[in-house]
């Protein structure tokens, strides 16, 4: 079976002018009648950097590019590009765009892969996650060069204090510039001093549910501990029938689809998240909870569903995100939804956990023939789905 249809709509692009030149960019996953653009200040403060420069690189390595606007543009320039990015709707971003303008996909390396050459020129925006930052300034300083040029930037509201701190630590002497257009950039050369140790950004917890310890590198959600929204899914699953094929959607470090196998509820689960460390810390824990028994857990890294093409499950479990980068937004939620429905076997069934301020109910009406909310607390709703 294929998967769900890309809900992609047309009419969103804008052109982003910059000093690199002039690019048509949208956001991905598109919006009716989106008002927020693909770029941001911080973004055109880097390109104006590159811009200033007395040469230009043939290559650069650009970290966290959103929506592909610093990678458009490098490209539209005549420097090649590898995107370093944890996301897969990033990465589908920056091909989407490229693609918008007849140039180059950037070459895309998963955040968790490292660089195997040392970059010239390097453009972060600061993600907004402190490990992941911490854990991409470690590596870099174990692959810059003397002469490398390391450009940061972040819009002001999002700014870490420790930033400079950071970056001075990590990689070198560390200048700020005047700020503009609500962000500011940061300039540093790599290469002049010694790399200090890698430090240890993944989170461990004990699990009760699992009875094991569980991973969560550094940019999976709640990393640290069992959040009270998927503890509260995992005591309704004893309600849900034994399948054969099932899916942790937007899996996280996979505690809610571990926990499904182990109670008998799936004979296969696939693990499925945008995020690469999110894939990667649910591979380690179906590891130490299946041994042997692998096999049982498959994974997809991609956007949601969207590319699913083995046979349709019968049951998805999801926790979904309800941020949009820094703004509590339920249109990922919806989105997961809509392929959910696409996907799934006839008869089969959504059982999904949302703040109780995010109301799903109209966004589950036309993809299932009956919907319930099979528990509630004051925080957080369970809904069941049956398609």
């Amino acid at each position: 079976m294929s998967g769900a249809a890309d809900p992609l709509r047309p009419g969103a692009l804008a052109v982003c002018q910059s000093a690199l030149g002039d690019y048509a960019l949208q956001r991905y996953p598109a919006r009716r009648n989106e008002q927020l653009r693909a770029w941001t200040g911080a973004d055109m403060l880097l390109l104006d950097a590159v811009a200033a420069l007395s040469s230009r690189p043939a290559a650069a390595l650009v970290v966290n590019d959103e929506h592909g606007a610093l990678c458009t543009a490098l490209s539209g320039c005549g420097i090649a590009t590898t995107l370093w990015t944890d996301s897969a709707l990033s990465a589908r971003a920056s091909a989407l765009n490229a693609t918008h303008n007849s140039l180059p996909q950037p070459e895309i390396l998963w955040s968790t892969q490292q660089p195997q050459t040392s970059p010239q020129l390097v453009l972060l925006r600061i993600p907004k996650q402190k490990a992941l930052l911490e854990q991409q300034l470690a590596t870099l300083a174990g692959v810059l060069q003397p002469g490398s040029l390391l450009l940061a930037a972040a819009m002001d509201k999002h700014t870490p204090a420790s930033l400079e701190r950071e970056l001075a630590h990590w990689i070198g002497p560390t200048t700020r510039e005047r700020g503009r257009l609500k962000a500011h950039l940061w300039r540093t050369q790599g290469g002049l001093q010694a790399a200090p140790a890698a430090p240890d950004t993944g989170g461990r917890y004990a699990c009760e549910v699992l009875g094991i310890t569980l991973y969560s590198a550094a940019n999976v959600f709640s990393r640290d501990g069992l959040d009270i929204g998927t503890r509260f899914l995992l005591d309704q699953l004893p309600r849900l029938r034994p399948v054969s094929r099932a899916v942790d959607l937007a899996c996280g470090n996979g505690v809610i689809g571990l926990a499904a196998l182990q109670a008998g509820l799936a004979d296969t689960m696939w693990f499925c998240d945008e995020s690469a460390q999110a894939i990667a810390s649910a591979q380690v824990n179906a590891g130490r909870l299946l041994n042997t028994a692998i096999d049982r857990a498959r994974f997809l890294h991609g956007d949601g569903l969207l590319d699913w093409s083995d046979e349709a499950p019968e049951l998805i479990l999801c926790n979904p995100p309800f941020h949009i980068q820094h703004t509590v937004d339920d249109f990922v939620g919806r989105r997961l939804i809509l392929q959910a429905a696409q996907t799934l076997a006839p008869g089969g069934a959504l059982c999904m956990v949302a703040n109780r301020h995010l109301d799903y109910r109209a966004a589950l009406r036309p993809g299932f023939r009956h919907w319930q909310v099979l528990a509630e607390n004051r925080k957080f709703r369970v809904y069941l789905a049956e398609h």
